[in-house]
């Protein structure tokens, strides 16, 4: 299910229709501040309810005040990596039908299987153009392109 060389949809989730007038919640999951910001700000920009946290803790923390329908995880935080990250949130009853994207720099082929496992939705390489990312968002919420 190829979308754009840098993104790619791996599984037939789709986000239920969206409440009209309401953006759809998206939580960024990163160690790295400066890039969460930026893509929660272009996130923001494009009509989304995003919010972001620092590591997997905090994303499963975060849970208690917040809950996305969207989540899009980085792959190597310390401590719990995105794989962890992902586990839990689809044994989470909150969460386990939320959908989620593996956001990293790291390569489709090298995380593709073990993400699949981890029940990750699609996957988009970080320092793609935001357009990836933003095609495969909407894929996912069953929204034209």
């Amino acid at each position: 299910m190829a979308l754009l060389p840098h993104a790619a949809r791996w599984t037939p989730r789709t986000l239920p229709r969206k409440r009209p007038h309401r953006p759809r919640r998206l939580l960024v999951v990163d160690d790295e501040q400066a890039g969460a910001e930026a893509i929660v700000e272009s996130l923001s920009l494009s009509g989304y309810d995003a919010q972001f946290v620092l590591s997997g803790q905090a994303a499963v923390r975060a849970l208690d005040a917040w809950t996305p329908e969207i989540a899009l995880l980085d792959i190597n935080m310390p401590g719990m990596d995105g794989f962890a990250v992902a586990r839990q949130l689809r044994q989470d009853g909150r969460t386990q039908h939320i959908a989620i994207v593996a956001f990293t720099a790291q390569d489709e082929l090298a995380i593709r299987a073990e993400g699949i496992a981890a029940g990750f939705d699609g996957y988009c390489q970080k320092g793609a153009a935001p357009e990836s990312l933003l095609r495969l968002l909407k894929q996912i919420a069953g929204m034209p392109p």
